[in-house]
């Protein structure tokens, strides 16, 4: 595909999803865990990083230096004091809808709010701290989530939201994880899922939602599917 993304920023333990990425063309810069945030969470690329699209890309201060030397071509701005326990772990745990910024804005770092200021976005608040994590978006007006409380929001904003079930989703042997980790878009037209989307409970009305915006899923059926954190698409 023409628009396919050609690199992106993902967690480095997330081994296969890399190689499949890999193998769609997508060039990945590994991300190294926060050791200061839980380990189910510690290598996920949305609570690592947020790429503002304008040549800015805010990264958590500890790992800055592992990766800078393979973004050179962007201005890296830092973000400190990531760290376990929530909520002081979701300072770029943020998502863009047009021109709108949905995060729980009682924690979001000074870093995105400059952003948000700057280029006067408007910030819809939720209560879902980890609102990146929840929401698997298909386009600016289209998204699938598994969190009640976004589904009503952005419903408020003229978003049309599929609402699937909780807890199918792997994180660890402890907790289930998020579609929106679980879930990227890799072009306008194809979306890359961790592991057996067919699985899923709610996968008919997936299928069905993901046809209506002629968004094609690419997913392995012999693996769970499981919340890597999602990438952060660079290009």
């Amino acid at each position: 595909m023409n628009n396919r993304i050609k690199k992106c920023l993902i967690g480095a333990k997330y081994i296969n999803e890399i190689t499949e990425l890999n193998e769609l063309g997508i060039e990945t810069v590994l991300l190294p865990k926060n050791p200061n945030t839980n380990d189910e969470i510690s290598n996920h690329a949305d609570i690592l990083a947020f790429n503002c699209y304008n040549g800015d890309l805010i990264v958590d201060s500890c790992i800055i230096g592992e990766v800078a030397p393979f973004l050179d071509e962007f201005n890296i701005i830092p973000c400190y004091n990531i760290k376990s326990p929530y909520p002081n772990d979701i300072k770029l745990n943020v998502a863009k809808l047009n021109n709108k910024i949905i995060c729980n804005d009682k924690y979001i770092s000074s870093e995105i709010l400059n952003y948000i200021n700057k280029n006067n976005l408007e910030i819809i608040s939720s209560k879902q701290g980890y609102a990146k994590c929840n929401l698997c978006i298909l386009n600016n007006n289209a998204v699938i989530t598994e969190d009640v409380g976004l589904s009503s929001l952005l419903k408020n904003y003229q978003t049309d939201v599929l609402k699937i079930e909780t807890g199918y989703v792997h994180l660890s042997d402890k907790h289930y994880g998020f579609i929106g980790g679980a879930g990227c878009l890799i072009s306008d037209t194809e979306i890359y899922f961790s592991g057996d989307i067919s699985a899923h409970p709610n996968y008919a009305a997936i299928k069905k939602f993901l046809y209506m915006y002629d968004v094609k899923p690419f997913f392995n059926n012999n693996r769970k599917l499981t919340d890597f954190g999602g990438f952060i698409p660079l290009y």
